[in-house]
């Protein structure tokens, strides 16, 4: 009973000591990549839209730079910034917010003259397979593939279109918008897009006071409007799938 006891006091100390923290926050940085629907240069977008929301609760105004999402995890690491958007793991010595902004399932595009009938997973197997850099990772596939970074998701659908790699893995957007960017016409009978997995998304912070302060911050802010019903027009806004926040 008094070790029960010690753990909630400890968690009432820490709950508290965010609050104050958080009392003298009126600014926080966001950082990450222009992601077209998402951050897009002239503030609209999907994260853009949603950390406007959720910081506003708090009197607190968003400032976002625009990074790779490599050196965003460094900055924020650094306590240049105060989060990175966004990821499906931690970064070393980040942590991962509670709920998402983002969740949805993502896909490899193929040439059907190089792989053949799609068998699911199986297919995937051993096999290589191209992706923007940083975006995905082994544990993201459940069997054993070969990852290669390309700079671009355009870099990487024309490295399957050159038949020079075996799939080119990503969110379907950002499939649709680099068949766009490389200036191609996406042709069913000679490619295929096949779902590879699900995943969601989630703010990294630092686990220093003002870093878990602002998470605390964000977590609040975020099941407050989704308890309102303040969060859904905005994902309806954009086209993207609702997470369902009660089962984080």
């Amino acid at each position: 009973m008094k070790i029960i006891f010690f753990i909630v006091v400890q968690f009432c100390m820490f709950c508290a000591s965010c609050g104050a923290f958080a009392a003298d926050i009126r600014e926080v940085i966001s950082v990450g990549p222009n992601w077209e629907t998402f951050t897009n240069r002239d503030g609209s977008g999907l994260y853009h839209e949603i950390l406007r929301e959720v910081f506003k609760l708090h009197g607190v105004t968003v400032r976002h730079e625009y990074v790779p999402s490599d050196r965003g995890d460094e900055l924020v690491r650094e306590g240049v910034a105060d989060m990175m958007i966004c990821d499906d793991r931690a970064a070393e010595s980040l942590v991962l917010a509670r709920y998402p902004m983002y969740v949805s399932d993502y896909f490899v595009f193929f040439k059907k003259s190089r792989i053949g009938r799609w068998k699911g997973p199986e297919s995937l197997k051993n096999k290589e397979i191209v992706c923007q850099k940083g975006y995905y990772h082994d544990w993201d596939f459940p069997v054993p593939v070969r990852l290669r970074s390309m700079p671009s998701g355009a870099n990487a659908l024309n490295m399957i279109i050159m038949d020079r790699s075996d799939f080119y893995v990503d969110d379907l957007t950002f499939i649709e918008i680099s068949i766009k960017e490389a200036g191609k016409i996406y042709d069913p009978e000679k490619y295929d897009i096949r779902k590879a997995g699900n995943r969601s998304y989630h703010p990294l912070f630092m686990t220093s006071e003002r870093g878990l302060a602002v998470m605390q911050m964000f977590n609040d802010g975020i099941l407050q409007l989704h308890q309102e019903d303040q969060l859904r027009p905005i994902y309806e806004k954009w086209g993207y799938q609702y997470p369902d926040f009660d089962n984080f």
